[in-house]
């Protein structure tokens, strides 16, 4: 969750809930009020108003309806689920990492080395999305997927 405050002396501040799931862009913002007694009155107010919203108070974390089971823990021995941050399906959905770190395995073993090694950059870019090492290591991944389709 996200707390905006205004630049303006008495004016409302604004709450944007927004879910931490790794890529997800959904933010909600509940109807503004005057004003809250502190922030965490307000983090209440935002978290009772936004609709079928889960919060894990342990890791101080909030999720859309979607990705709602991200804040229970996993039954013992269970692995939750861990989505990659830029690689996507074609519906667009984050992949497991560790499917897709076994797909990336098979296409290694076939002799794809340059291909492989420009995806883990594109992951990489996408942890690093709007820093200057996130630039560079899609810059890189361009570069090998350039050689990659010259024969």
């Amino acid at each position: 969750m996200s707390l905006h405050l205004s630049s303006a002396r008495g004016a409302d501040r604004r709450v944007v809930v927004s879910c931490d799931v790794a890529g997800c862009p959904v933010q909600v913002e509940p109807p503004p009020i005057e004003s809250w007694r502190n922030d965490a009155d307000a983090r209440v107010y935002a978290r009772e108003h936004a609709k079928g919203w889960t919060h894990d108070a342990a890791r101080q974390t909030d999720y859309c309806p979607t990705h709602a089971a991200s804040s229970t823990a996993p039954a013992a021995g269970v692995v939750p689920p861990r989505p990659t941050t830029a690689a996507r399906d074609e519906a667009g959905n984050p992949l497991d990492r560790d499917e897709y770190a076994q797909r990336l395995r098979a296409r290694l073993a076939e002799g794809g080395e340059a291909a492989v090694a420009a995806r883990l950059l594109e992951e990489l870019a996408g942890i690093y999305r709007g820093e200057t090492i996130g630039a560079l290591a899609h810059d890189v991944a361009a570069l090998l997927d350039r050689r990659g389709r010259q024969p």
